[in-house]
Protein backbone atom coordinates (compact mmCIF):
# COMPACT_ATOMS: atom_id res chain seq x y z
CA UNK A 1 0.00 0.00 0.00
CA UNK A 2 0.99 3.64 -0.91
CA UNK A 3 -0.60 4.91 2.26
CA UNK A 4 2.04 3.55 4.42
CA UNK A 5 5.31 4.33 6.00
CA UNK A 6 6.85 1.85 3.90
CA UNK A 7 4.97 2.97 0.94
CA UNK A 8 5.55 6.59 1.60
CA UNK A 9 8.95 5.92 1.71
CA UNK A 10 9.40 4.34 -1.93
CA UNK A 11 7.85 7.45 -3.36
CA UNK A 12 10.53 9.55 -1.92
CA UNK A 13 13.16 7.26 -2.48
CA UNK A 14 11.52 7.74 -6.66
CA UNK A 15 11.49 11.24 -6.07
CA UNK A 16 14.75 11.29 -4.87
CA UNK A 17 15.97 9.38 -8.13
CA UNK A 18 14.50 11.57 -10.41
CA UNK A 19 15.50 14.71 -9.10
CA UNK A 20 19.07 13.59 -9.02
CA UNK A 21 18.77 12.56 -12.66
CA UNK A 22 17.66 16.05 -13.80
CA UNK A 23 20.17 17.40 -11.71
CA UNK A 24 22.61 15.43 -13.25
CA UNK A 25 21.39 16.65 -16.56
CA UNK A 26 21.25 20.55 -15.71
CA UNK A 27 25.20 20.15 -14.52
CA UNK A 28 26.21 18.77 -17.99
CA UNK A 29 23.96 21.44 -19.57
CA UNK A 30 21.92 18.67 -21.34
CA UNK A 31 18.56 20.23 -19.77
CA UNK A 32 18.98 23.97 -18.23
CA UNK A 33 17.42 24.87 -14.84
CA UNK A 34 15.56 27.54 -16.85
CA UNK A 35 13.53 25.25 -18.63
CA UNK A 36 11.80 23.52 -15.28
CA UNK A 37 8.17 24.34 -16.02
CA UNK A 38 6.52 26.10 -12.83
CA UNK A 39 4.88 22.84 -11.93
CA UNK A 40 7.87 20.60 -11.98
CA UNK A 41 8.04 19.70 -8.36
CA UNK A 42 4.39 18.55 -8.81
CA UNK A 43 5.22 16.39 -11.83
CA UNK A 44 8.15 14.88 -10.29
CA UNK A 45 5.75 14.13 -7.25
CA UNK A 46 3.46 12.44 -9.46
CA UNK A 47 6.30 10.40 -11.79
CA UNK A 48 7.53 9.36 -8.40
CA UNK A 49 4.05 8.09 -6.47
CA UNK A 50 3.05 6.46 -9.91
CA UNK A 51 6.59 4.44 -9.98
CA UNK A 52 6.26 3.69 -6.52
CA UNK A 53 2.37 1.82 -6.56
CA UNK A 54 3.98 0.22 -10.43
CA UNK A 55 6.86 -1.47 -7.80
CA UNK A 56 4.87 -2.31 -5.17
CA UNK A 57 1.65 -3.80 -6.79
CA UNK A 58 -0.01 -6.40 -5.40
CA UNK A 59 1.75 -10.09 -4.98
CA UNK A 60 1.49 -13.47 -3.42
CA UNK A 61 5.23 -13.72 -2.42
CA UNK A 62 8.20 -12.40 -1.16
CA UNK A 63 11.83 -13.44 -0.67
CA UNK A 64 14.36 -12.40 2.00
CA UNK A 65 17.90 -13.74 0.97
CA UNK A 66 20.46 -14.39 3.73
CA UNK A 67 23.20 -15.04 0.83
CA UNK A 68 26.11 -15.25 3.53
CA UNK A 69 24.38 -17.71 5.44
CA UNK A 70 23.15 -19.39 2.55
CA UNK A 71 19.11 -19.86 3.00
CA UNK A 72 16.02 -17.62 2.86
CA UNK A 73 12.94 -17.04 4.05
CA UNK A 74 9.86 -16.94 1.74
CA UNK A 75 6.35 -15.56 2.99
CA UNK A 76 3.48 -16.83 -0.11
CA UNK A 77 -0.24 -16.23 0.23
CA UNK A 78 -1.09 -19.28 -0.74
CA UNK A 79 -2.07 -23.51 0.31
CA UNK A 80 0.04 -24.57 2.72
CA UNK A 81 0.10 -28.08 1.21
CA UNK A 82 0.82 -27.02 -1.59
CA UNK A 83 4.48 -26.58 -0.85
CA UNK A 84 7.33 -28.32 -2.24
CA UNK A 85 8.90 -29.58 0.60
CA UNK A 86 8.05 -30.74 4.44
CA UNK A 87 5.11 -29.15 5.80
CA UNK A 88 4.23 -28.32 9.79
CA UNK A 89 1.15 -29.66 11.24
CA UNK A 90 0.93 -27.81 14.25
CA UNK A 91 -0.96 -30.49 17.41
CA UNK A 92 -1.94 -30.61 20.52
CA UNK A 93 0.53 -31.73 23.33
CA UNK A 94 -2.01 -35.03 23.64
CA UNK A 95 -1.48 -35.71 20.14
CA UNK A 96 -5.16 -36.05 19.86
CA UNK A 97 -5.41 -37.11 16.05
CA UNK A 98 -9.77 -38.33 15.97
CA UNK A 99 -11.20 -35.89 13.31
CA UNK A 100 -14.28 -38.29 12.95
CA UNK A 101 -15.60 -38.47 16.61
CA UNK A 102 -15.12 -34.11 16.64
CA UNK A 103 -12.15 -34.12 19.43
CA UNK A 104 -10.58 -32.34 16.53
CA UNK A 105 -12.10 -30.11 14.50
CA UNK A 106 -12.31 -30.97 10.83
CA UNK A 107 -11.93 -27.23 10.03
CA UNK A 108 -8.50 -26.96 11.81
CA UNK A 109 -5.05 -27.51 10.19
CA UNK A 110 -4.96 -31.17 11.35
CA UNK A 111 -8.13 -31.78 10.27
CA UNK A 112 -7.80 -30.47 7.04
CA UNK A 113 -4.47 -32.47 6.79
CA UNK A 114 -6.66 -35.84 8.06
CA UNK A 115 -9.35 -35.23 5.21
CA UNK A 116 -6.97 -34.34 2.41
CA UNK A 117 -4.15 -37.74 3.05
CA UNK A 118 -6.30 -40.01 5.23
CA UNK A 119 -9.99 -40.02 4.16
CA UNK A 120 -11.50 -42.47 5.65
CA UNK A 121 -8.68 -43.96 6.98
CA UNK A 122 -7.50 -41.74 9.85
CA UNK A 123 -6.82 -44.97 12.35
CA UNK A 124 -3.80 -45.18 9.68
CA UNK A 125 -2.52 -41.88 10.87
CA UNK A 126 -3.22 -42.03 14.87
CA UNK A 127 -1.52 -45.65 14.39
CA UNK A 128 1.52 -43.92 12.50
CA UNK A 129 1.29 -40.65 15.23
CA UNK A 130 1.02 -43.35 18.11
CA UNK A 131 4.20 -45.02 16.62
CA UNK A 132 6.76 -42.44 16.25
CA UNK A 133 5.87 -40.47 20.00
CA UNK A 134 8.99 -41.49 22.37
CA UNK A 135 8.22 -44.41 24.34
CA UNK A 136 9.75 -42.74 27.27
CA UNK A 137 7.31 -40.29 27.57
CA UNK A 138 3.71 -39.77 28.18
CA UNK A 139 0.92 -37.34 27.10
CA UNK A 140 0.60 -34.77 27.86
CA UNK A 141 3.77 -34.09 26.09
CA UNK A 142 6.48 -31.55 26.10
CA UNK A 143 5.80 -28.42 23.63
CA UNK A 144 7.78 -28.82 20.35
CA UNK A 145 7.57 -32.84 20.61
CA UNK A 146 7.80 -33.46 16.84
CA UNK A 147 6.55 -36.68 15.34
CA UNK A 148 7.07 -37.24 11.32
CA UNK A 149 4.03 -38.93 9.36
CA UNK A 150 5.20 -39.50 5.56
CA UNK A 151 2.74 -40.03 3.05
CA UNK A 152 2.01 -39.06 -0.61
CA UNK A 153 5.48 -38.90 -0.68
CA UNK A 154 6.29 -35.59 1.33
CA UNK A 155 6.84 -35.70 4.87
CA UNK A 156 4.53 -33.54 7.42
CA UNK A 157 6.04 -32.64 11.01
CA UNK A 158 3.55 -32.99 13.80
CA UNK A 159 4.40 -29.92 16.13
CA UNK A 160 2.55 -30.21 19.57
CA UNK A 161 2.63 -26.49 20.44
CA UNK A 162 -1.05 -26.52 21.96
CA UNK A 163 -2.60 -27.62 25.27
CA UNK A 164 -6.39 -28.97 24.89
CA UNK A 165 -8.76 -28.29 27.65
CA UNK A 166 -11.58 -30.72 28.91
CA UNK A 167 -13.68 -29.63 26.30
CA UNK A 168 -11.57 -30.08 23.55
CA UNK A 169 -10.67 -26.26 22.52
CA UNK A 170 -6.67 -25.72 21.97
CA UNK A 171 -4.93 -22.67 23.23
CA UNK A 172 -1.52 -21.63 23.34
CA UNK A 173 1.18 -18.78 24.36
CA UNK A 174 4.00 -16.96 22.83
CA UNK A 175 6.21 -18.52 25.10
CA UNK A 176 4.80 -22.28 24.62
CA UNK A 177 5.03 -21.50 20.39
CA UNK A 178 8.41 -20.66 20.78
CA UNK A 179 9.45 -24.07 22.87
CA UNK A 180 6.78 -25.32 20.01
CA UNK A 181 9.23 -24.20 17.08
CA UNK A 182 12.85 -24.96 18.66
CA UNK A 183 11.35 -27.89 18.68
CA UNK A 184 10.89 -28.71 15.50
CA UNK A 185 14.11 -27.00 14.15
CA UNK A 186 16.09 -29.71 16.58
CA UNK A 187 14.18 -32.61 15.49
CA UNK A 188 14.37 -31.47 12.19
CA UNK A 189 18.46 -30.85 12.22
CA UNK A 190 18.65 -33.95 13.93
CA UNK A 191 16.34 -36.54 11.38
CA UNK A 192 15.23 -34.51 9.01
CA UNK A 193 16.54 -33.87 5.67
CA UNK A 194 17.92 -30.57 4.32
CA UNK A 195 14.37 -29.37 2.30
CA UNK A 196 12.14 -26.61 1.84
CA UNK A 197 10.02 -26.38 5.24
CA UNK A 198 6.56 -24.78 5.35
CA UNK A 199 4.76 -23.28 8.11
CA UNK A 200 1.71 -22.22 8.41
CA UNK A 201 1.29 -18.77 10.89
CA UNK A 202 0.36 -21.06 13.38
CA UNK A 203 -1.11 -19.76 16.93
CA UNK A 204 -3.24 -16.83 15.52
CA UNK A 205 -6.09 -19.14 14.84
CA UNK A 206 -7.44 -22.27 16.78
CA UNK A 207 -4.56 -21.20 19.07
CA UNK A 208 -5.98 -18.28 20.17
CA UNK A 209 -3.38 -16.17 19.52
CA UNK A 210 -4.30 -12.26 20.14
CA UNK A 211 -0.95 -11.41 17.88
CA UNK A 212 -0.88 -10.10 14.68
CA UNK A 213 0.10 -12.00 11.76
CA UNK A 214 3.03 -9.81 10.55
CA UNK A 215 4.32 -9.74 14.24
CA UNK A 216 3.56 -14.28 14.29
CA UNK A 217 5.40 -14.23 11.16
CA UNK A 218 8.31 -11.97 12.47
CA UNK A 219 8.58 -14.36 15.38
CA UNK A 220 8.73 -17.63 13.35
CA UNK A 221 11.65 -15.93 11.21
CA UNK A 222 13.85 -14.68 13.98
CA UNK A 223 13.22 -18.33 15.63
CA UNK A 224 14.75 -19.75 12.29
CA UNK A 225 17.23 -17.39 11.61
CA UNK A 226 18.36 -18.03 15.45
CA UNK A 227 17.94 -21.87 15.22
CA UNK A 228 20.10 -21.73 12.10
CA UNK A 229 23.07 -19.78 13.34
CA UNK A 230 23.67 -23.18 15.38
CA UNK A 231 24.08 -25.59 12.09
CA UNK A 232 21.97 -24.88 8.74
CA UNK A 233 19.15 -27.90 8.69
CA UNK A 234 17.11 -25.84 6.10
CA UNK A 235 17.94 -23.82 2.86
CA UNK A 236 14.41 -22.43 2.57
CA UNK A 237 12.08 -21.62 5.32
CA UNK A 238 8.13 -20.88 3.70
CA UNK A 239 5.71 -19.51 6.07
CA UNK A 240 1.99 -19.99 4.36
CA UNK A 241 -0.01 -17.26 5.19
CA UNK A 242 -4.11 -18.48 4.32
CA UNK A 243 -5.74 -16.56 1.37
CA UNK A 244 -8.65 -16.13 3.52
CA UNK A 245 -6.72 -14.57 6.51
CA UNK A 246 -4.37 -12.99 4.40
CA UNK A 247 -7.75 -10.72 2.75
CA UNK A 248 -9.18 -10.46 6.21
CA UNK A 249 -6.26 -9.17 8.04
CA UNK A 250 -4.98 -7.15 4.60
CA UNK A 251 -1.21 -8.77 5.01
CA UNK A 252 0.52 -6.54 2.72
CA UNK A 253 3.57 -8.46 1.50
CA UNK A 254 5.90 -5.75 1.10
CA UNK A 255 5.29 -4.53 4.15
CA UNK A 256 6.19 -7.94 5.70
CA UNK A 257 9.30 -8.10 3.92
CA UNK A 258 10.15 -4.38 4.83
CA UNK A 259 9.50 -5.71 8.83
CA UNK A 260 11.53 -8.57 8.06
CA UNK A 261 14.81 -7.41 6.60
CA UNK A 262 14.46 -4.43 9.35
CA UNK A 263 14.17 -7.05 12.44
CA UNK A 264 16.57 -9.68 11.09
CA UNK A 265 19.37 -7.14 9.82
CA UNK A 266 19.62 -8.79 6.30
Amino acid sequence: MIFSAAGFQSVLTVFGAIYLVVEALDFFRIYSRDEYGKYAFFVFLFIAAILAIASRRPITSTIVRFAQRDFEIEVRIGDLFDAAGAVLVSTNTNFECDVASGKISSKSLQGQFTAKYFTGNQSKLIEEVAAGLPAELEPPYPMGTTVPVNTHGKTFYFTAMAALNDDGNASTTIPDVKKALNGLWEYVRRAGELQELAVPVIGTGRGRLQVPRNKMIELISESFVEAAAKGKFSDRLVIVIHPDDAKRFQVNLYEVKDRLRQALVV
